[in-house]
């Protein structure tokens, strides 16, 4: 009987140890989750501290008096054989190079929309490179050396071409679409001149395109390139109507509010300019 109590104490005994323990080092565990849960509260807080000083990393520069900038026009990157359209991939690399080097910031068209309408600035120094038509060649010449100098354009694209040895695909408009390098707009459906359009086919020209745009590129298309420079009081009322922000025209001089969203100037740029040569002629062009 004796043996069966002290059996039966020594059970209880281990209880009350066990139970002690559970009591003494559970705390310590729901400190230290605690403590894991604090600490991913702060990695998230400073994640989205540190993604938001990344949005906020460009400083703007307001201005009192009208900005205007250089846009700069190519088309196609390669030999001119006597066409002035054309610029040796090589001169290319020079303006760009010269770009740099002399602290000029290449805008976007969302960025040079923000400089035309609200009169400020990224950089003290932008100007904006487009290439027209979309040749194959702005992507294996241009988008290589944009890419390696950090610095940005924009290529209106002729839909209607897709599908031509001469033009760039859809697999390589979306490589270039998805990195920091290059915006594809409109350049119409069929570089038509438009001012020589009826209205109906004006409107199906620049609708059709930016929609394809918007559903191929997954963007809001805002920018419009004038098809030969062409255009006219009805063209600009219509791109306006379907949704474009903007349209780029052939016309010489810089851009700036004033002149009209829908007619900003250009700058060409002919071959035969080596870096310096190129950066004299932009900065006195006006």
């Amino acid at each position: 009987m004796k043996k069966k109590w002290v059996w039966l104490l020594f059970f209880l005994l281990i209880v009350e140890v066990a139970l002690a323990s559970f009591i003494f080092l559970n705390p310590f565990k729901t400190k230290e989750v605690a403590k894991t849960s604090s600490s991913s509260t702060e990695v998230t807080a400073l994640s989205t501290e540190t993604s938001s000083t990344s949005k906020e990393k460009t400083k703007w520069i307001e201005s009192d008096t009208e900005i205007s900038f250089p846009i700069l026009m190519y088309h196609s990157l390669t030999e001119p054989e006597g066409n002035s359209l054309k610029v040796p991939p090589a001169e290319f690399k020079e303006h760009m190079k010269w770009l740099k080097d002399n602290g000029y910031y290449t805008l976007t068209p969302e960025e040079a929309y923000i400089v035309l309408t609200e009169n400020k600035k990224p950089a003290e120094k932008i100007v904006w490179v487009t290439l027209d038509d979309g040749y194959l060649n702005n992507y294996t010449e241009g988008f290589p050396i944009l890419k390696d100098l950090k610095m940005k354009a924009t290529i209106s694209y002729i839909t209607s071409k897709l599908g031509s040895s001469s033009y760039f695909d859809l697999a390589q408009m979306k490589e270039m679409a998805q990195s920091d390098t290059i915006n594809i707009e409109s350049h119409t459906v069929s570089h038509l001149d438009l001012n020589t359009l009826e209205d109906s086919h004006i409107t199906s020209e620049l609708k059709d395109s930016k929609a394809w745009f918007d559903k191929e590129l997954s963007q809001n298309t805002s920018l419009l390139c004038y098809p030969a420079g062409r255009y006219d009081e009805r063209v600009q009322r219509i791109a306006e109507e379907v949704g474009y922000k903007m349209a780029i025209t052939t016309e010489p001089g810089y851009a700036k509010k004033s002149d009209g969203l829908f007619a900003l100037k250009r700058v060409r740029i002919s071959p035969g300019y080596d870096g310096n040569a190129f950066g004299e002629f932009v900065t006195s062009y006006q």
